[in-house]
């Protein structure tokens, strides 16, 4: 009985602590599959991954891999995030809105500055977003 208690609320505990974010507008969901202080270029930029030739480059990473399938490229677009080179660790990013229009995702991003002293060293953060739906995004 206490095993059945403990594996339910394993369950419980890792359900709800999924990366799945709820819908913002007309029901797309979203997840950031990962965000990392190190591993992006030094400038800024942002890469729509709508073909199944990029997305295989995405399946190669041993982060992204356990969060993703093969068939996803059919029913998803993904999203990489460069942040560019930063002073300081800390800098994050963050999915403000996903709103649906009839011909397109709009999908809209803040950037958000560390607080407090943190340690001078150099970092290049980036994510990878993955926007469930197969409509063109748009990036504001």
């Amino acid at each position: 009985m206490i095993k059945r208690i403990a594996i339910v609320s394993l369950v419980f505990v890792l359900f709800s602590c999924s990366s799945t974010k709820p819908p913002l507008i007309s029901g797309v969901k979203y997840d950031v599959l990962t965000g990392s202080d190190y591993g992006g270029a030094s400038f800024q930029f942002y890469e729509i991954i709508s073909e199944e030739a990029e997305f295989n480059i995405l399946l190669t990473d041993d982060i992204i891999k356990p969060y993703v399938k093969k068939d996803d490229i059919k029913t998803c677009n993904f999203i990489l995030v460069n942040m560019g080179e930063k002073k300081t660790a800390g800098y994050s990013l963050k999915v403000q809105k996903v709103e649906e229009l009839d011909d397109k995702i709009i999908v809209t991003l803040k950037e958000i500055e560390p607080k407090g002293n943190l340690a001078q060293v150099v970092t290049k953060p980036c994510y990878v977003i993955k926007i469930k739906s197969k409509k063109p995004i748009e990036i504001k």
